[in-house]
């Protein structure tokens, strides 16, 4: 009864959590216009969509001037929206441009910075595509951000050339992104559904290997708790850019619904894969005296995901949510504690099976969770059957969910 309580109580603050970041508007990053346009004296909105203003000055002759504009314009990235302030002046040139919020993945955002990303649109003129397929450098190991931070400049200054210029600029049309990590991505989810419906333990450990290759080092797009956090706030990025996403954050969670098992921990997870790799190497036989204890240790990963969501939901901050480690160690990116954490699960690994796993990880409970709602579905459904006792029928309610690896 307790334990009852305790989830109703958990569940019903994250829906209010969930609700107040839906509802709640998030104020405008009006001081940041002074800081693309630094040479104006007063700012005045001429348009909302997207939200632009005219920079001026008062001449010597008392009379006012323009000297630029800004615009504020968002788009997706992977991990939520980027909204920036670009600074244009009368020329049409780009003279400036800011982040002024972001939902994306922190250590995203620092490798852009780090790579003074913004720099490449200082110059560039309003009619240019401002595309990163086109005339914008991409960054290694950001490529979302990359794109996202792009979209938002392209439009914001698009409506400009358009609205204040009269310059006929059209939008760009993306191509559908279909590469080598869409195709590694899905190659991957046939190989896990083929040894899945065989139980081949020999074609799990390729998916495996291949998720930490693919998934891990070369792409880092591990499923995050900050991007869950990022779909429950309605972070629904273009299909076209973003296929991997769709894969990974709808994709997974429906086969793991249907098949009752959680085949993304066990057979796609990348950072599974490293700690079942860290077990060998160790031998991974430590068991705790005290199985008591080691239950209610495991419960941690529950009050975790509880906090880093509600969270992330009150400061409307899906990367609030991201703890685990996955960029630390498949893209070298981190902040504070993950450099602290990693060593310690790497060396904890070699000897404690899957201890990120068993102990912390939210990736765990968000598949129990899928599972729960499988077995409640089955319930309800059995219910309305009713099968008959002698008809020899197996009820949907007697299914129970499989978390074992084959």
């Amino acid at each position: 009864m307790k334990n009852r309580v305790i989830y109703i109580i958990a569940i019903v603050s994250l829906a209010i959590a969930l609700c107040t970041s839906w509802i709640i508007p998030v104020k405008e990053q009006l001081p940041l216009v002074k800081e693309v346009l630094p040479e104006a004296q007063s700012f005045n909105k001429i348009a909302s969509s997207p939200l632009t203003f005219e920079g001026k000055i008062q001449t010597q002759g008392g009379q006012e001037e323009t000297i630029g504009y800004v615009v504020i314009d968002q788009a997706h990235a992977y991990g939520g929206l980027i909204k920036i302030v670009t600074g244009i002046d009368p020329q049409g040139k780009i003279v400036g441009a800011v982040i002024a919020n972001h939902k994306d993945t922190p250590s995203f955002i620092q490798i852009l910075n780090d790579h003074k990303y913004l720099k490449q649109f200082i110059g560039k003129s309003i009619a240019d595509p401002l595309s990163i397929e086109q005339d914008i450098d991409r960054v290694s190991g950001a490529t979302y951000s990359s794109r996202g931070i792009a979209k938002a400049i392209s439009q914001g200054s698009h409506a400009v050339a358009r609205n204040q210029f009269g310059l006929d600029v059209q939008g760009e049309i993306v191509p559908f992104q279909f590469g080598l990590k869409e195709i590694s991505v899905l190659s991957l989810v046939v190989l896990m559904l083929i040894g899945v419906v065989v139980k081949s333990k020999k074609l799990r450990w390729v998916t495996l290997i291949g998720s930490l290759v693919f998934i891990g080092f070369q792409f880092n797009t591990p499923i995050s708790l900050a991007n869950v956090a990022a779909l429950l706030m309605g972070n629904f990025p273009s299909m076209r850019e973003n296929l991997v996403w769709y894969v990974l954050l709808i994709g997974i969670p429906i086969i793991t619904f249907i098949l009752g098992r959680n085949v993304y921990c066990f057979w796609l997870c990348p950072f599974s894969a490293f700690q079942e790799i860290m077990a060998k190497i160790g031998g991974g036989n430590f068991k705790c005296c005290n199985k008591v204890i080691e239950a209610k240790a495991a419960k941690i990963k529950y009050v975790l995901v509880y906090v880093a969501l509600l969270g992330a939901l009150l400061l409307k901050s899906p990367g609030f949510a991201g703890y685990e480690p996955f960029a630390t160690l498949f893209g070298l990116q981190g902040f504070g504690i993950q450099w602290f954490i990693l060593p310690v699960v790497i060396f904890t690994s070699l000897f404690i099976s899957r201890f990120w796993c068993r102990f912390f990880c939210p990736g765990m409970v968000i598949n129990e969770v899928i599972l729960k709602l499988r077995k409640i579905v089955g319930i309800i459904k059995g219910k309305m059957t009713r099968p008959s006792e002698n008809s020899g029928t197996v009820g949907a309610d007697q299914i129970t969910p499989r978390n074992e690896v084959l």
